[in-house]
């Protein structure tokens, strides 16, 4: 697999909450960043860094939060509009990198006709070299870079089939790719053990065999690619992430028989692998810590395997949060690559819409 060429993103605004629909690996659910672009057509073009069709449809697009507290959500964010020939061969019909201004509106121009736009928010490339993507299956083979992101401003992207043509308005979701894995609570309960009383030392959580790359325009399959930390240690993506807090985390107190809510948020690209192997492993959350003067860790597929938390819907999706509370029954494992049983720790998992928070009543 050949990896784009990346740059580090530069002046990105935070984004905000807004609502829209998140896939899950097999599931359709309500989730939280949303953002509706509306094409019309309007005057003439005024957008930056476009390649513009030699007969031209201008057309604004009007990219609308669903929450007031959220109208500058793109303010000073990059985004990358391709619109396509929507027939057998597909070729691009125009290209712009635009920014979404403060009224989040921003221009764009194609010839008439039935077309396939694309968008691209955050891009982590300073620039796209769009003389290299001349149709629509070159843009679809651009990878989002999980070491490149950003969760407080995330890569985003949408697509929707239109009749490009005077007077036509049409709406698109625009998503990240992004997912979050939220622990929300964690204890040890080590009764009739003989450490009943001991307590976790030194804890921390962490991500294991996650994937580095995902297609930036997907259909769904997210098979797993360039996975990091194989090992199960989490040191490879600390090494190489921009927000190494993305993927791991310390507790910063011990865990011990009263219920801990550390508020510990990671993320992760998508994962619908189906089965366990070498080239295609399980996303997984890995607690670790010392009990009794010994390291032990806490290897747990991530909605799949013995915790799947919806039957039927496997894996990880895009734009879904994976909330966990957690209970340590007893020592783990000292190899992080191998997954706990569901004798050595319960878990009381959901999938939820980012914009819900979790409930905070607590339930073993």
């Amino acid at each position: 697999m050949e990896t784009p060429h990346l740059h580090k993103p530069e002046n990105k605004g935070r984004t905000h909450s807004l609502s829209f629909f998140c896939h899950s690996a097999n599931a359709l659910l309500l989730l939280l960043p949303a953002f509706i672009v509306i094409i019309c057509c309007t005057g003439r073009n005024q957008s930056q860094d476009i390649l513009l069709p030699e007969t031209d449809v201008c057309m604004k697009l009007h990219v609308k939060a669903e929450h007031a507290q959220t109208a500058t959500a793109f303010k000073g964010n990059n985004m990358d509009i391709f619109i396509f020939n929507d027939d057998a061969l597909r070729k691009i019909d125009s290209y712009q990198r635009t920014d979404a201004g403060d009224g989040m509106t921003v221009d764009a121009a194609s010839r008439k006709g039935p077309k396939i736009v694309t968008a691209i928010v955050n891009p982590q490339a300073e620039s796209y070299e769009w003389n290299s993507i001349s149709s629509f299956e070159s843009v679809a083979g651009l990878y989002a870079d999980l070491r490149m992101e950003d969760p407080d401003s995330p890569l985003m992207s949408g697509m929707m089939h239109i009749m490009a043509d005077d007077d036509s308005e049409y709406c698109m979701h625009v998503e990240p790719v992004l997912s979050e894995i939220y622990v929300r609570s964690i204890k040890c309960d080590f009764s009739g053990r003989p450490y009943s009383h001991a307590v976790m030392e030194n804890a921390c959580a962490y991500l294991s065999n996650i994937n580095s790359l995902a297609t930036v325009i997907s259909d769904g399959d997210f098979t797993p690619a360039a996975p990091v930390n194989t090992d199960g240690y989490p040191y490879e993506s600390m090494n190489s992430m921009l927000h190494p807090g993305m993927v791991y985390a310390e507790f910063g107190t011990d865990i011990g028989h009263d219920v801990l809510k550390p508020e510990i948020r990671l993320y992760c690209y998508p994962n619908s692998s189906e089965e366990d192997t070498a080239g295609t492993p399980f996303t997984r959350l890995v607690i670790a810590g010392d009990i009794e003067g010994n390291r032990y860790y806490y290897p747990i597929d991530i909605n799949n395997g013995e915790f799947v938390m919806e039957t039927g819907h496997s894996g990880i999706g895009r734009n879904c949060r994976y909330v966990f509370d957690i209970v340590i029954r007893q020592t783990g494992v000292t190899d992080p690559s191998i997954p706990v049983s569901g004798e050595t720790v319960v878990i009381n998992g959901m999938i939820e819409p980012w914009n819900v928070l979790p409930e905070t009543e607590i339930g073993f």
